[in-house]
């Protein structure tokens, strides 16, 4: 009874024990660590705000991109002497 039921038992028992002690994927931090030197940064303005050259809070203004300039018609090849333009 003994070489059937209890030996494979305690064998189990025993190898899960002795895995899980020599390995720690992530070892748990210690209590007395001390905590990390990270400051917490908040919104000093509030949302749509922020902070110009004196040091004030004003309001953000909306970025308008404007389409290039073109300061001249597109050129084409013909036969004639003077470039091609369009006509209206």
């Amino acid at each position: 009874m003994f070489a059937k039921y209890v030996l494979p038992l305690a064998m189990a028992a025993g190898t899960l024990m002795l895995s899980s002690v020599g390995s720690q994927a992530m070892p748990m931090a210690k209590p007395g660590a001390s905590p990390l030197p990270i400051e917490t940064v908040g919104w000093r303005c509030g949302p749509g705000w922020h902070v110009n050259r004196r040091g004030r809070c004003v309001p953000n203004r909306r970025v308008i991109i404007r389409p290039a300039r073109h300061w001249h018609p597109g050129f084409w090849y013909h036969h004639r002497w003077h470039p091609g333009y369009w006509s209206w």
